[in-house]
């Protein structure tokens, strides 16, 4: 038996790892080195995703129709509204809690700390407002159903997010208030003022949204326009109604006749007048203008019977003879009558 048999064997084994180790060395390496690569680019990725996070939540942008509310860690620091409102410093300086916020009227592309400051958007639009059926009582105690509405806005995006949240909380609000306080003003008119005056309730409206704004001021948003758009007239109120809306219309129909019939009036007795004064000024003018030509004609006549006074005699004669000798004429007179001169040289007679 030989004892070095398992030599060979080992020397083998050995030649066999060594060339194995010689084969996966360089393919190991490069493996790694992939997986370095790849872990790095990993991490390159995540840190562009996270600077671009960062740098997206660095800005906002607040548009033309919006108001918008900064907050830092939950404090309001600042607001932004119109650049032409008055009423946001007004507001801020009634809620002590907003003294030290800051009113910014310059909308657009804005900076922020990332994470730490948040936004809150509200629209500057108009809103509106309209209430449920109301009833009313005039002065002189006719019974009405009318449906109002009201234009709001939000002037101080702060207040409003801090006293009423949303835009259906300010709607309760103003039906809060509204109510009392057109209801009263409204029961103050006369059927006829409700009806047909619109200066009068349009007058009673207005102190009523005079009011409620002075109300509403600690709320952050303010009425722009209120009036009453539906009237419901009762069935127990609608014959008397119609009677009475029946009688104004006469008397406004009467009114404008009469109106109209002094008009007429005053239009014909104008041209009545003009009429007189334009025939006086014709007659004037024609008679004087006959007056000149007579003057002249007779100035020449005068002018040329007188280089004449002959032929002015003859012409004067035969004009007679014309007027008074026709057909059926009978005359006597003296032959020697210087009136037949010149027939016959006074001899013929009209006898003949």
């Amino acid at each position: 038996m030989n004892i070095n048999q398992g030599e060979p064997k080992q020397e083998s084994q050995e030649k066999v790892n060594s060339s194995f180790g010689q084969d996966i060395g360089p393919k190991f390496k490069t493996a790694k080195e992939h997986a370095k690569k790849g872990f790095f680019s990993v991490i390159v990725f995540i840190i562009i995703f996270a600077l671009l996070v960062v740098l997206a939540n660095s800005f906002y942008i607040v548009r033309e129709d919006e108001v918008a509310t900064v907050r830092e860690l939950g404090e309001i620091k600042a607001v932004i509204v119109d650049s032409n409102s008055n009423l946001a410093q007004e507001q801020n300086d009634l809620d002590s809690r907003f003294k030290d916020v800051k009113i910014d009227k310059v909308k657009g592309l804005k900076f922020k700390t990332p994470f730490i400051t948040t936004v809150e958007k509200d629209t500057s639009k108009l809103l509106t407002y309209v209430s449920n059926t109301a009833k009313i009582n005039t002065k002189d105690k006719i019974k009405y159903e009318i449906n109002m509405y009201a234009q709001w806005q939000i002037t101080h995006p702060g207040i409003f997010r801090s006293s009423l949240g949303t835009v259906t909380g300010a709607n309760t609000k103003i039906d809060e208030i509204a109510y009392a306080v057109i209801i009263d003003r409204v029961n103050r008119l006369s059927s006829d003022d409700f009806l047909n005056n619109k200066e009068a309730l349009s007058n009673i409206l207005q102190e009523a949204m005079d009011e409620l704004n002075t109300n509403l001021a600690t709320q952050g948003i303010q009425l722009t326009d209120i009036d009453v758009y539906r009237t419901i007239v009762p069935i127990s109120n609608i014959e008397s109604t119609y009677k009475k809306m029946v009688a104004e219309r006469e008397a406004i129909a009467q009114q404008i006749r009469s109106e109209g019939l002094e008009i007429y009036q005053n239009t014909v007795a104008d041209t009545d007048r003009n009429v007189a004064q334009i025939k006086s000024s014709a007659i004037e003018e024609s008679e004087q203008i006959r007056g000149e030509a007579d003057a002249t004609a007779l100035e020449i006549y005068a002018d040329g019977f007188s280089k004449d006074p002959d032929f002015y005699e003859f012409w004067r004669t035969l004009k007679s003879y014309e007027i008074t000798i026709d057909a059926d004429t009978v005359m006597y007179i003296d032959k020697n009558n210087s009136y037949l001169q010149y027939f016959s040289n006074g001899v013929n007679s009209l006898n003949q």
